[in-house]
């Protein structure tokens, strides 16, 4: 009977912890996918990615912060940047229009 009750506590606890787990879940994916559609190396897209950015802080990272994160040279860093930025500003298509605004949502949510 002890085994039943510890049980329906988490599965309480995974019910009031799943909006956020889904939120990180989404805001990941965003991420993901906002970094292939970037216009850099794949082996650059791939260590943005496993270094677990959220989009905001990502966005708010300088070109000499990210290069020491991610131990790349600060010129390459700057292209990334630039990159991301362009990406964020000007180069969605009408089609990836309700993506940005998830990002933008994001951004705006996230502390």
């Amino acid at each position: 009977m002890c085994n039943m009750s510890a049980t329906a506590s988490e599965d309480d606890m995974d019910e009031h912890d799943s909006p956020s787990v889904l939120s990180e879940i989404k805001e990941k994916l965003v991420v993901t996918d906002l970094i292939n559609q970037m216009d850099i190396a794949d082996g650059l897209k791939e260590l943005l990615i496993i270094s677990g950015f959220t989009l905001k802080s990502l966005l708010n990272t300088s070109a000499s912060d990210l290069a020491r994160i991610l131990g790349i040279d600060e010129y390459v860093a700057k292209i990334l940047t630039d990159a991301l930025n362009i990406k964020m500003i000007y180069g969605c298509h009408y089609k990836d229009i309700g993506n940005i605004q998830t990002c933008i949502r994001l951004i705006y949510q996230a502390d």
